[in-house]
C-alpha cells in the first residue's frame, strides 16, 4: 500500500517542508522478511538513515521497521543529518508480539521520550515531543533495554523544524525529593513539577560530598552514571519520577539536588532560583553473603541434588544474562518425565548480618510446575533435602517465552542460624515440563557493626595492603581449611582459592581498580568472615 502512494508522499513531504515540517515513513526500508538484518536507505529528507537488528513482516503500513528483542548489536533506526532544527517530533510504534514495547527516542544522541506499550497488535502515537534545538540534528530510536525490551514495530516519524523561540524555564520544582538507600545502591524518587510552565526534563546531580553546585544556563550537563567515582550526573524526562545509583560501596553518605529546565543544547534553562530539592542518604554496610552466576561454566560451591528423575540440573553455556552462561533445568526427554532437582547454596551464617536479602533471575519455556525457591536452617547437606524444612519464599518468576525475570528483593532475613540455604526446587510429570533457566542469584546482608573487626579464634583474618595493587596478604586466625572468594560490588565472583595455611597471598594484577569484597568461609567451624578490599 505504501509504495503504492509513493507519489503521493512525495507530494504530503513536500508540502511539509514548506510549512517547517519533515516525516518518515520508511517507504525505502528494503527489509520485508521475518530475518534480523542491518543495513542502510535513502530516507524521505534525503539522508542516509541506518538500522541495525531489525525485520520486516510486521508492519503498521508496509513498509515498517520492526526492532528486534535481545540483539547484538542493539536495535535501532537512526537519521543521518538533518537540517534547519527539530522543534517538536512524534511517531507511531505497536507491539507485534508478546513481550512489550520499552523505546528511547534520541535527538543528537540525547533522550528526550521513552515511550511503553503492554497491549500486543495496537498501534500507538509517542505524542508530541517538545525538542526545540536548533541547527543540524539526527533523530535516533533505539531499544530501551538491549536484553529485554521486546520487538517494537516504528513508523510515521513527523516533526518540525525550530521556531527560533525558547520557552520559559520552569514555573516550579518537583515535589517530594527523597533519597533512599539499597543494597549497594541509593534510590532517588519525586513528583513532578507542575505550573505554568512544566519542566522537559530534569538535571540529577549527585556527590559524596555536600558541594553540588547549580548548572548554567546554555551549558547542558552530559549524563554520568557512575557515582562510585564520587560525582554523577543524570539527564531525566517530566513524568520518569525515579532513578537509581547503583554499584556503591556501603556505608558511605551520599547527596543529591534536582533542577528541572526547559530546552536543550545552547537554549537550555535551568531553575536555579530559590530553595533546589536536596536530599541525603546513607548506603548500607551491606555485603555478599554468597553468589552464583555460572560464569566459571561450574556451580561451584554450590549443591546439585538429584531426588528423582534421570534428568539433573546443567550448566548452558550461551543463554544466561547478555549471552553468558547460566544454571538450567528440564524434565523433558522425547517426552515430560517426573522429576525432583534441587540445587542449593553452601551453608551461612546469618548471625553475621541483619536485612539478608535474596535476587535472581529466572527464564522460562513451556508448561509445567513453577520452580520453587526455598530457605532452610536445618539442612544437613545430604541428598534428601525434602527430608529438612524449608520455607518457600515469595519472588517474582519469568512469566515463559524465556524472558529473563528479576525476582525482586526477596527478604530472608526472617531465618537465623550459623547453617542457612537458599535452595531452589524443580520438578516435572509425566504430563508437563516446564524448562527453567536461572542466573545472577545474590545473597546480602548488612555487616553487624564490629563483626568484620574481630581477630578472636573464629575463623577471622586480615588483609594487608588495604588499600592494595598487584597482590595482598590474607593472615588468618584459625587453622582448617579456608574457602576464599573475591567478590565486586555487584556480586560478580571474580576469584576463587582455597588454603588450610595460616598465611595466603591473593594476585590481585587482573582486577580492575575499585572495591572489592573478600570472603572467606571455615567449613569446620561454619563460620563466615568478609573483608572489604580497596584495589588501587
Amino acid at each position: 500500500m505504501k509504495k503504492l502512494l509513493l507519489f503521493t508522499a512525495v507530494f504530503i513531504t513536500a508540502s511539509l517542508f514548506a510549512i517547517g515540517q519533515g516525516n518518515e515513513n520508511f517507504t525505502n526500508y528494503p527489509e520485508t522478511a521475518n530475518a534480523y538484518h542491518s543495513g542502510t536507505f535513502t530516507g524521505m529528507d534525503g539522508s542516509t538513515w541506518t538500522y541495525s537488528s531489525s525485520r520486516g513482516d510486521s508492519v503498521i503500513v508496509a513498509p515498517s521497521p520492526t526492532l528486534g528483542k535481545a540483539r547484538n548489536p542493539t536495535a535501532m533506526v537512526l537519521s543521518g543529518t538533518i537540517h534547519n532544527g527539530c522543534g517538536t517530533i512524534k511517531f507511531d510504534y505497536k507491539q507485534p508480539f508478546t513481550t512489550k514495547v520499552n523505546l528511547n527516542l534520541f535527538i543528537n544522541g540525547t533522550m528526550v521520550k521513552n515511550v511503553v506499550s503492554t497491549t500486543q497488535g495496537v498501534v500507538v502515537n509517542s505524542g508530541l515531543v517538545v525538542v526545540n534545538i536548533p541547527g543540524d540534528f539526527t533523530i535516533m530510536i533505539k531499544q530501551a533495554d538491549s536484553l529485554n525490551s521486546g520487538q517494537a514495530t516504528i513508523d510515521n516519524i513527523i516533526w518540525t523544524s525550530y521556531s527560533g523561540g525558547a520557552i520559559p524555564e520552569p514555573t516550579n520544582y518537583p515535589t517530594a525529593f527523597t533519597a533512599t538507600p539499597l543494597p549497594f545502591a541509593i534510590g532517588t524518587s519525586w513528583i513532578d513539577a507542575t505550573g505554568a510552565q512544566v519542566p522537559a526534563a530534569y538535571l540529577l546531580l549527585a556527590s559524596d560530598q555536600n558541594n553540588i553546585t547549580a548548572p548554567v544556563d546554555g551549558t547542558p550537563v552530559a549524563d554520568d552514571a557512575i557515582l562510585a567515582d564520587g560525582h554523577a550526573a543524570l539527564n531525566i524526562l517530566q513524568g520518569v519520577q525515579s532513578a537509581t545509583f547503583a554499584n556503591l560501596p556501603g556505608n558511605k553518605h551520599y547527596y543529591f539536588k534536582i533542577y528541572p529546565y526547559t530546552n536543550s543544547g545552547a537554549l537550555i534553562d535551568y531553575k536555579t532560583d530559590g530553595t533546589v530539592p536536596s536530599a541525603s542518604a546513607l548506603t548500607p554496610n551491606t555485603v555478599i553473603i554468597d553468589s552464583i552466576n555460572f560464569n566459571n561454566k561450574t556451580f561451584g560451591d554450590w549443591l546439585v541434588r538429584n531426588v528423582i528423575g534421570d534428568q539433573v540440573w546443567l550448566i548452558d553455556s550461551i543463554h544466561g544474562i547478555n549471552g553468558g552462561p547460566c544454571g538450567k533445568m528440564s524434565g523433558f526427554a522425547g517426552s515430560a518425565l517426573v522429576n525432583e532437582d534441587w540445587l542449593i547454596s553452601p551453608l551461612m551464617n546469618f548471625n553475621n548480618y541483619t536485612n539478608e536479602a535474596l535476587t535472581f533471575l529466572t527464564a522460562k519455556n513451556y508448561t509445567g510446575p513453577d520452580l520453587e525457591p526455598l530457605i532452610s536452617n536445618d539442612y544437613d547437606g545430604g541428598a534428601t533435602p525434602g527430608n529438612f524444612t524449608w520455607t518457600p519464599l515469595t519472588a517474582t518468576l519469568s512469566p515463559g517465552g524465556w524472558a529473563w525475570t528479576p525476582s525482586g528483593v526477596v527478604n530472608v532475613s526472617g531465618t537465623a542460624g550459623e547453617n542457612v540455604h537458599i535452595g531452589f526446587r524443580f520438578t516435572s510429570t509425566a504430563a508437563a515440563s516446564a524448562t527453567w533457566e536461572l542466573d545472577d542469584v545474590i545473597i546480602t546482608g548488612d555487616l553487624i557493626i564490629g563483626m568484620d573487626e574481630k581477630t578472636a579464634n573464629d575463623g577471622g583474618f586480615s588483609v594487608n595492603p588495604n588499600p592494595a595493587s598487584g597482590k595482598c596478604n590474607l593472615k588468618f586466625f584459625n587453622d582448617g581449611k579456608k574457602e576464599i572468594r573475591v567478590i565486586s560490588v555487584i556480586g560478580n565472583t571474580v576469584m576463587e582459592s582455597s588454603t588450610d595455611q595460616m598465611n595466603y597471598s591473593l594476585n590481585l594484577n587482573f582486577l580492575s581498580s575499585g572495591i572489592y569484597f573478600i570472603q572467606v568461609n571455615s567449613p569446620t567451624s561454619k563460620a563466615t568472615q568478609v573483608r572489604k578490599l580497596i584495589v588501587q
